[in-house]
């Protein structure tokens, strides 16, 4: 019901205030169906604990995920960090173009049904104080939010926090990355204890924010941590 009425507050507002793609920029979709044609979805075969791209299709784990214990036990991405979603995402991040989350929020959702985690408890990946306050909203719980309403599994935005906050990732080598977030979040236990957690992301690359995120959630009693976000970017 609230998913419906959330997708329905929108067509109105479209109706009103026809958007325009946010991919191509033509008018009267936020994210046209050329768009999410060329949109370059993310397939088998995949790393099945992080879920980027395998060259080798005999292999079940990619290289970073032979060599490293990862907090999390699975993630996947619904795309590649590629155009026409790549700006789109920007739309999303930078311009205050929300309206795009829950156009996106269905995507994942059914990635997430056709995948099958035992999920009780869905939270997002936060952003720093002065981040937060720059842009007026977390990209990350937009998408969460939708994604709750659709699956019916409780969104509780207090399951971890980021108590520092960190330089920005873009530009950091991925050892530079890793010693970035590390210690960077903390768990809600009296909300995580005993629970499978899924985190909401719009995007990773390295995956060293979701491994710390959910190192985090995992110190605090979390049961099991999964991860979900709308693209994957190439990694360095």
């Amino acid at each position: 019901m609230r998913s419906r009425m959330y997708q329905a507050g929108w067509k109105i507002l479209d109706w009103f205030f026809p958007p325009t793609c946010a991919g191509c920029g033509r008018w009267g979709k936020r994210y046209c169906e050329d768009c999410l044609a060329k949109t370059k979805l993310i397939t088998n075969p995949i790393c099945k604990i992080c879920g980027d791209l395998l060259e080798d299709e005999s292999r079940d784990l990619c290289f970073r995920c032979q060599n490293n214990d990862m907090a999390y036990a699975a993630v996947r991405s619904w795309a590649q960090f590629a155009e026409p979603l790549q700006s789109a995402i920007h739309q999303l991040k930078y311009r205050r173009d929300i309206g795009l989350a829950g156009n996106f929020a269905k995507h994942l959702s059914e990635l997430l049904t056709n995948i099958g985690w035992s999920i009780d408890l869905i939270t997002a990946i936060p952003l720093g104080q002065t981040r937060q306050k720059e842009r007026g909203y977390n990209q990350a719980a937009l998408l969460a939010k939708p994604i709750s309403w659709e699956t019916g599994i409780e969104f509780q935005p207090g399951a971890v926090i980021r108590c520092r906050n960190t330089l920005k990732q873009t530009g950091l080598s991925s050892q530079e990355r890793q010693e970035n977030m590390s210690g960077a979040f903390q768990g809600h236990r009296s909300v995580v204890f005993n629970k499978s957690i899924l985190l909401v992301d719009d995007v990773i690359t390295t995956g060293a924010t979701m491994n710390a995120c959910a190192q985090a959630l995992i110190d605090s009693g979390a049961r099991k941590v999964y991860g979900v976000t709308l693209a994957r970017s190439a990694h360095l």
